[in-house]
């Protein structure tokens, strides 16, 4: 009787852990808002050390990397750091920065998870999303792959990606700026070997205007499906 309950107590985690971890955002989003005190305290031992002005949840389907400072802080506004989330948006998204990076990166995370989720809406998107700054440990990158098994990671900026030293068959996707004739901004999609989506986008959103909103839609719509 007791090995039966064991073997019932270990298929039940392993099921819980594939819900947390599953290439469909929705699946992802349910299974950590059913999670009870002690499966949120599992959770929480797994990412710990967690980033300072990266707000997300714990099991992010999706996770955008940048190395930028964090210049969107307002000097009259007070920004706190707070834990990872569970299935609810991170109060961090919606900081009501004066550059308008936090409105930009609410606008791309809805269409990433769209993609996968046609239906979610912005509260449902920043539900399975996570914002790392990498700050001085470019290690951050592995770290966030290997403690939140996402199902996508775009890099906002050339030098994350670079500090990621990641292999993928990409395919570049340029958008153009459009104040200067023949200038383009480039970027890409693919995927690893092992099917994580991994794109690199062709501007920052600090730099949304730098760009028209349309072009960049135009890379976000284009990224690949997830392999579940």
């Amino acid at each position: 009787m007791k090995v039966a309950v064991v073997q019932a107590a270990a298929l039940l985690a392993r099921a819980v852990a594939d819900a947390l971890h599953a290439p469909d955002p929705a699946v992802r989003r349910a299974a950590a808002r059913e999670l009870n005190r002690r499966g949120q305290r599992n959770l929480m031992r797994r990412v710990e050390g967690w980033p300072a002005d990266s707000p997300g949840v714990a099991n992010a389907w999706l996770v955008l990397v940048t190395t930028k400072a964090p210049q969107w802080r307002d000097p009259f506004l007070l920004w706190t750091d707070e834990p990872p989330a569970f299935g609810t948006p991170p109060a961090g998204f919606f900081y009501p920065d004066p550059q308008g990076f936090w409105q930009e990166v609410r606008r791309w995370v809805t269409a990433l998870v769209r993609s996968a989720e046609p239906g979610a809406g912005t509260p449902d998107a920043l539900s399975v999303s996570a914002l790392f700054h990498l700050g001085d440990d470019p290690g951050r990158t592995a770290w966030a792959i290997r403690a939140l098994d996402p199902a996508v990671v775009v890099f906002l900026d050339e030098a994350a990606w670079g500090a990621a030293e990641m292999d993928i068959n990409a395919t570049p996707y340029a958008i153009p700026d459009p104040y200067r004739a023949g200038v383009t901004y480039d970027g890409f999609w693919g995927h690893t070997p092992a099917g994580l989506v991994v794109g690199k986008s062709p501007q920052h959103p600090a730099a949304h205007q730098l760009y028209r909103a349309q072009d960049m839609d135009g890379f976000l719509r284009a990224i690949p499906n997830v392999r579940g």
